[in-house]
């Protein structure tokens, strides 16, 4: 940990709590690359998609592409969550962190709006 809100880890990835907000677990999480590559692909659909616009493409199109791009989204969602209930959770609770499970009950509430 660099400031106590601020998680660096071997693999380069960060992590960080919002101001004030201290926890006590560590953050460790085993799909850093699998995520990262996810979010590459939607990215450059959303590109694509983009340049759909762009064109004047059929709003049809356009429509089923953005729904793809959604899903995949919430594809890495899924991963980024199972990841955190598996590791970041079960940590928080072993080290009595009841925090952890406020911070994930607000992420799910924006989440799923």
């Amino acid at each position: 940990m660099s400031d106590g809100q601020t998680h660096i880890h071997e693999d380069g990835t960060v992590h960080a709590h919002e101001p004030g907000a201290e926890s006590a677990h560590s953050h460790h999480h085993t799909n850093t690359r699998a995520v990262k590559n996810r979010l590459a692909r939607v990215i450059g659909h959303l590109h694509a998609v983009e340049r759909m616009v762009q064109d004047e493409r059929d709003c049809a199109e356009i429509l089923i592409q953005l729904a793809a791009v959604r899903s995949a989204l919430n594809n890495v969602c899924k991963m980024i969550l199972k990841d955190h209930m598996e590791h970041c959770v079960i940590d928080a609770i072993r080290n009595e962190d009841n925090d952890a499970i406020t911070e994930l009950n607000k992420a799910i509430d924006l989440l799923m709006k």
